[in-house]
């Protein structure tokens, strides 16, 4: 079991390594989430992604980036977790935050149709929060916590 009362790996072998983890919608844009995971990968940081089951069966609100980005930060050994809901919005969470106060949210990507004026991909900067987060580096520029402009 981990610190966290859960089976220490995923199939309950062998502890994971330390590491961002990412809990995402099975259906969650894959562009979105190759971002997420090349931010993170890009600073340095170790990361671990996997559908979260919950998503689809549990309630609603389980469902969406916010709760599970907080569920994944629990699960991290670094106390840091993204989550990506199935329209492709980012949260950052840290597992000592409040459920419903994620560190940085990230808004799903523009329509195809719709140029996003962004030069950064969606999902890339929240990858990069989670991990500075770990390493205790500021934040990306233009990283925005909740209620930013």
């Amino acid at each position: 079991m981990s610190r966290r009362g859960e089976p220490a790996g995923r199939d309950g072998s062998a502890p994971e390594p330390p590491s961002v983890v990412v809990r995402h919608h099975p259906d969650a844009p894959a562009a979105v989430l190759r971002e997420v995971l090349a931010g993170a990968e890009e600073e340095g940081v170790p990361v671990a992604a996997w559908p979260d089951p919950t998503a689809t069966t549990g309630p609603p609100g389980d469902a969406c980036a916010v709760a599970l980005a907080h569920r994944a930060a629990r699960r991290s050994q670094l106390d840091s977790g993204v989550g990506v809901d199935v329209h492709g919005a980012v949260a950052v969470h840290h597992a000592k935050l409040p459920p419903d106060r994620p560190a940085l949210t990230e808004p799903p990507p523009a329509p195809s149709a719709v140029p996003d004026p962004s030069p950064v991909p969606p999902g890339r900067r929240a990858g990069a929060a989670a991990a500075r987060i770990v390493t205790g580096l500021p934040l990306p520029l233009g990283a925005a916590g909740p209620g930013d402009p």
